[in-house]
């Protein structure tokens, strides 16, 4: 290279500087990176609450509890309610609850925003939905989806990152109906389109992130049903810039539409059963700079109690292979490509592909 040749470089080189500090000196910050992380339905009943009064509340966590502390915020579906009060709904085959006491253990998980909107928030009436947002509110955890009217129930939890700003809306679209909140009835946020659209409308901008959290689709299957995959799409057209789902208990695949990211099933977190069912799960994390999505993580979660006994972790060698191959070959057949590097897997969502959107 000629000297010439080198100033010229050199000069490029000075001129490529000015402007990235011209930038960010005009916007007065770079834009803040962080991490979100995304866990299934939160269950520690049952087993689980034999072994929360003999070992305690440190108990179920105990081996992941420092593996979530890597991420800057944590979402979960709380699926049952945390009261000793109200009468039971016997118009359905599992109610569940949790005493205050032992519901501590979720402080575990440094939780920053959960799920209420789901088919087991109202087993125990308006005054067990009551006592279960009180206990959110004490121990300094958002919620979305539920509340003392509908209005209240589509409200949805606000987080801040540096000069990002993101809200989580949630919906349920399991029965029964009874637990849907009215005008002026208390319960849960129901999937309606139109209602989804609207409050999209309200909270989505050019600066702003929306999570659409969706309690949804049919109890152990790996395929999302075409109703959902065309809800989705929706969703994301209505500017959602992703949707979390939960509900089947049984991971599904994730689809990448429009450059936006649909995990139409995460699976459980924790539950405190054993069955022959039961399937490993995943954790999702979302990483940002800014507003932008630059690349996912899927984490894969031990869920078969007759091999965790009701303590999950982080799946490794062989088991997190197995998990991870599972999801990406779900996630395949909706057009979308994981890459497994060790033990968890990667959707780059800068390459071009992904950008312009492979499911259009």
């Amino acid at each position: 290279m000629s000297r010439l040749q080198r100033i010229t470089v050199s000069r490029a080189a000075l001129l490529v500087v000015f402007l990235l500090f011209s930038f960010q000196a005009s916007t007065g910050r770079k834009p803040a990176r962080f991490s979100f992380l995304f866990i299934g339905d939160i269950l520690p009943v049952n087993e689980i609450k034999t072994q929360l009064q003999v070992h305690g509340v440190e108990f179920p966590f105990a081996k992941i509890r420092d593996d979530l502390f890597k991420y800057d915020f944590v979402f979960g579906n709380m699926e049952t309610p945390v009261t000793e009060r109200g009468q039971v709904f016997v118009s359905k085959a599992y109610n569940f609850r949790l005493s205050p006491d032992l519901a501590l253990c979720i402080k575990d998980l440094k939780l920053d925003v959960v799920s209420v909107a789901n088919n087991h928030l109202m087993d125990y009436g308006v005054i067990g939905m009551e006592d279960t947002l009180d206990f959110l509110d004490q121990n300094n955890i958002r919620y979305a989806g539920g509340g003392l009217n509908l209005a209240d129930a589509r409200r949805p939890a606000r987080i801040t990152r540096g000069g990002a700003v993101m809200y989580i809306l949630a919906y349920c679209g399991r029965p029964p109906r009874e637990f849907y909140a009215g005008k002026n009835r208390p319960g849960i946020a129901p999937i309606d389109i139109d209602i989804i659209r609207e409050d999209i409308a309200s909270y989505k901008t050019p600066d702003t992130i929306v999570f659409v959290s969706l309690h949804w689709g049919i109890e152990q299957t790996h395929v999302p049903q075409a109703y959902q995959v065309f809800q989705a799409r929706q969703i994301i057209d209505a500017g959602a810039d992703a949707i979390i789902g939960h509900h089947p208990h049984w991971p599904q695949g994730i689809e990448i539409y429009k450059g936006k990211p649909i995990i139409y099933s995460l699976g459980n977190f924790i539950n405190g059963f054993i069955n022959p069912v039961e399937r490993d799960n995943i954790g999702v994390v979302f990483n940002y700079a800014g507003n932008r999505l630059e690349h996912i993580k899927v984490i894969p979660i031990a869920g078969r109690n007759r091999v965790s006994r009701f303590q999950p972790y982080i799946l490794t060698g062989k088991e997190a292979g197995e998990c991870l191959a599972l999801i990406r070959s779900f996630s395949k057949q909706l057009g979308t490509d994981i890459e497994i590097t060790g033990d968890y897997g990667f959707i780059d969502l800068m390459r071009s592909d992904i950008r312009i959107g492979m499911r259009d």
